[in-house]
């Protein structure tokens, strides 16, 4: 319609190549900018779908900019494209959402179920903020830290049946007592139940010492931290997704970069090993005695310690270290350690 109305008016029509390369190239870049923002995962969410659209559509029109005149057919195909999926994308997920499919999500849950795992004292403190709150728990129930215990009328269960918890009470959000619970045992349990679509957080042993370090959409907010835990789903793909680039970034610069690099060979080979996902940019600090207990990602070519000046810390630094990054992941953090270390990157 747009051709035959503004481009080809007077006769004539698209060339063939446009509807079996360039629309399905397009189409194809698209599909992978929502899915690499979170627009798949469920429950799905309309906001990231619609990141990840509009980050396509600007791949899509730098990608323009690069073609040769040949292949340049309209601009105006990928704005009125962009503007349908716009459209369509929150209308059909609202459809859906009417419908009451379970996978599609709009806003925020109000009414969530949480358990929360700590022993008594701290539970029941960290259970009346939450009611006090404004979140009105659809449902909250408390969990024993430790294995050996049974459920009573105040508990559900401990902390190897939680598991189970989660599919049987249908649990958004799961918050973790500091005082009670070891922070390697967090790590731990959030890689054991990364694939249930959960929200973890953190419940301090002063809660009023955090006010206004996160989100404040919600007084519950107020007393936990949020976890971006390394092992989630998104930030193992967003890992993935900045090694990639990365290599293909460094690669055309490989021949000016080797001159900057302390070992040169090593760096060539840490590219190519890198794009291949045979290793990470950035990972953990290898040691003989590093924690084994985080996550499992794969092995890399720098680490937090390449971040800082001081190089020389003892095992509970590096341990410390390893949590910190496998806790609090974000692909900035990925990034400010490569361009620290840039001339280590053939270690």
């Amino acid at each position: 319609m747009w051709g035959r109305s503004f481009i080809y008016s007077e006769g004539g029509n698209y060339p063939l190549m446009l509807v079996t390369t360039i629309i399905p190239s397009y189409i194809t870049i698209w599909l992978l900018s929502v899915y690499f923002a979170g627009g798949y995962d469920r429950p799905v969410k309309i906001r990231k779908s619609i990141v990840g659209l509009l980050a396509g559509t600007i791949v899509i029109l730098v990608l323009y900019a690069l073609l040769p005149e040949s292949l340049r057919f309209s601009r105006a195909l990928i704005l009125l494209a962009t503007l349908l999926g716009i459209i369509l994308l929150p209308l059909i997920r609202f459809v859906l959402f009417n419908l009451n499919v379970p996978w599609v999500q709009m806003g925020d849950k109000e009414a969530k179920r949480f358990i929360i795992i700590g022993e008594k004292s701290e539970a029941e403190r960290v259970s009346n903020l939450l009611k006090s709150s404004f979140v009105k728990p659809e449902f909250l129930g408390l969990v024993f830290p430790v294995e050996n215990k049974a459920g009573n009328n105040k508990y559900i269960g401990n902390i190897s049946q939680v598991k189970d918890i989660i599919n049987i009470y249908e649990i958004d959000e799961i918050i973790f007592c500091s005082a009670d619970v070891k922070h390697h045992t967090i790590i731990d349990k959030m890689a054991e139940w990364q694939n249930d679509n959960i929200d973890f957080k953190i419940a301090p042993e002063d809660g009023l010492s955090i006010i206004g370090s996160n989100s404040i959409h919600t007084q519950g907010d107020l007393y936990t931290i949020d976890i971006n835990a390394i092992g989630s789903t998104q930030n193992r793909r967003n890992k993935r997704l900045i090694d990639f680039f990365l290599s293909l970034l460094l690669l055309p610069i490989s021949p000016i970069a080797i001159l900057f690099q302390k070992k040169p060979i090593g760096f060539i080979r840490n590219i190519f090993q890198v794009l291949f996902g045979i290793k990470s940019w950035v990972g953990y600090i290898m040691t003989e005695k590093v924690d084994h207990n985080l996550p499992k990602i794969r092995i890399s070519v720098l680490s937090p310690l390449d971040g800082m000046k001081v190089k020389n810390h003892n095992q509970k630094i590096v341990n410390d270290l390893n949590l910190l990054y496998a806790r609090d992941y974000s692909i900035w953090k990925d990034l400010n350690i490569v361009f620290y270390a840039f001339r280590e990157l053939g270690k």
